[in-house]
């Protein structure tokens, strides 16, 4: 026993400089995160919004609650405002009832695609500005300017911080089809930190775009050398993957991500598209019910959903189901015409899976 009480005083000095040598180590060790206001918050595109009328996706609505009330949408709409980034349909469905004259995006351009490419091919809202957290779409004004992005970025004095802006910005420019502005922010980024993950998994998005897949992945793998965890990383690995058809190993990447934002849209839709790849349909399943779910307590158009379910179900061998769903989007009057086509043929195989059992 004695012995035992001259041993414990310099094991808990070990334990507690061991301990310290540790959380030293992590914190030497854990990936850089910016601080600024300016580049963790929209303050800069908030600056720029002006309404009277703004249609605001994700965060962007709570920014509008707490700065510019008055430019924000009825609260009511708000479950709606978010589904329509992944449904078009019903964007404008709200744009003819409340006459949008902005449209702010902001955040990772994947959750808003399929909006945004509607925006872009349609036409009828202009980019009008663009930093590292958003876009600003109006239906007047001028488009947005080179100069003034590359002025604004390059003003920003710490090295990292510069980086971290202009390789958000760039990806932004690769969701509008704007390569070549992209490419000079990626070089600029890498120049000034090669040791901030978004400089890595823009390099790759933007490999991606010219179909670089390998490359792409490389570029994935740096971003996440730097930090283990980082999301935008990880979906450029499951893109890539999907892309070089190793589709088991993209939908183990994409419920990594689904971890992450179990609730969002646009999540969920990929996480589906890639299990169904990976003929893990009752995780599919899973992701469609919720996705359905979700849109119709926000009020959107789930008939395109439905005919995927319906696929779905088909392939996991339950014909019930699959009829139940099928049937369903099909009457829907609405539902358009290459995918009345494809749920009249899958109804049509569905009616003879069941009838030969």
């Amino acid at each position: 026993m004695p012995r035992l009480a001259r041993l414990a005083k310099p094991l808990l000095v070990l334990v507690v400089v061991g301990a310290a040598g540790w959380w030293s180590w992590k914190w030497a060790n854990k990936p850089w995160r910016p601080t600024s206001r300016d580049l963790t918050e929209p303050r800069l595109a908030l600056a720029v919004l002006r309404g009277p009328a703004t249609y605001a996706n994700g965060a962007g609505l709570t920014w509008l609650e707490r700065e510019k009330p008055a430019l924000m949408p009825a609260r009511e709409l708000h479950p709606k405002l978010a589904q329509a980034t992944q449904d078009p349909q019903l964007f404008r469905q709200l744009d003819r009832e409340k006459r949008f004259d902005e449209v702010w995006l902001t955040g990772e351009p994947s959750g808003y695609k399929p909006l945004l490419d509607h925006l872009l091919e349609t036409k009828d809202f202009t980019l009008t500005y663009i930093d590292h957290t958003s876009l600003i779409l109006r239906r007047d004004g001028e488009g947005w300017s080179e100069r003034e992005l590359e002025r604004t970025t390059q003003a920003i004095t710490d090295p990292r911080e510069r980086a971290y802006a202009q390789a958000l910005a760039a990806a932004k420019l690769l969701a509008v089809r704007q390569a070549e502005p992209a490419l000079k922010l990626l070089q600029a980024a890498e120049s000034a930190s090669p040791k901030v993950p978004e400089v890595w998994s823009g390099w790759s998005a933007y490999r991606m775009s010219k179909g670089l897949w390998n490359e792409a992945m490389e570029a994935a793998e740096k971003a996440l050398a730097i930090d283990p965890n980082f999301t935008p990383a990880i979906a450029c690995r499951a893109q890539c993957l999907y892309a070089t058809k190793r589709f088991s190993a993209a939908w183990n990447e994409a419920e990594r991500l689904l971890a992450t934002q179990p609730d969002d849209p646009a999540m969920l839709f990929y996480h589906a598209k890639l299990a169904h790849e990976a003929r893990a349909f009752t995780a599919e399943i899973a992701s469609l019910s919720k996705l359905i779910a979700h849109a119709e307590k926000a009020g959107a158009n789930v008939s395109g959903y439905r005919v995927y379910l319906a696929q779905a179900y088909a392939a996991a061998n339950d014909s019930d189901n699959a009829m139940d769903q099928v049937t369903l989007a099909l009457l829907d009057t609405t539902l358009p015409r290459e995918q009345r086509q494809f749920a009249d043929e899958l109804l049509q195989q569905i009616k003879r899976v069941a009838g030969g059992r």
